[in-house]
């Protein structure tokens, strides 16, 4: 009887030790920035800055304003256009990227001139409404049930707020050109 209880209770220590090490919060869940969730056409408010996704656009090319030629890109380039505002200070958002379904994670477009009309090149004031477009290359095909994640800082970002806008179940109609308008206050 008595080695049955002895049996029984390294058992439930065992199991406790288990439970025990799988809810324990691990480096990367206490760095990982701090989810916003919201949705296409609705703002977005964080601590930071307000974010409002107006439309999603999929192009073979990409038009550049003052610059020629078109972009050429391998797979195809994804146009957000949406509407940033500062809430606090001035700052600049530089962590844009959409994760496809798939968990693949696709950057934003670093092309040459992109920086200076598109609105991760542009500081945002404080309480002034910015519209403007991210731009991510990435398959039209990977853009159903994707997720846009934007967040200000692209680096030492740890419990910062990072806005989560999933862009829907359809591929958006896929143009032979998109042209983006420079980042400009509403």
């Amino acid at each position: 009887m008595r080695r049955l209880l002895n049996i029984g209770l390294t058992l439930a220590v065992l199991v406790a030790i288990v439970g025990l090490y799988r809810l324990t919060p691990t480096q990367k869940d206490i760095q990982d920035p701090t989810p916003v969730k919201g949705i296409v056409g609705r703002t977005v408010k964080t601590p930071r800055f307000d974010l409002t996704v107006n439309d999603v656009r999929v192009g073979k090319k990409l038009r550049i304003p003052h610059s020629t030629p078109d972009r050429d890109s391998l797979t195809d380039f994804v146009v957000i256009d949406a509407t940033v505002t500062a809430t606090r200070e001035p700052i600049h958002v530089f962590n844009v990227r959409i994760r496809s379904a798939d968990g693949v994670t696709y950057l934003g477009a670093n092309r040459n001139g992109l920086d200076q009309v598109d609105l991760t090149g542009t500081e945002l004031a404080p309480d002034i409404p910015v519209r403007g477009s991210f731009v991510v290359e990435m398959p039209a095909n990977k853009v159903p049930e994707a997720t846009l994640q934007v967040m200000e800082k692209s680096f030492l970002n740890d419990l910062e707020p990072q806005v989560t806008v999933p862009l829907g179940p359809d591929t958006p109609a896929v143009q032979d050109v998109v042209a983006l308008t420079v980042a400009s206050d509403t």
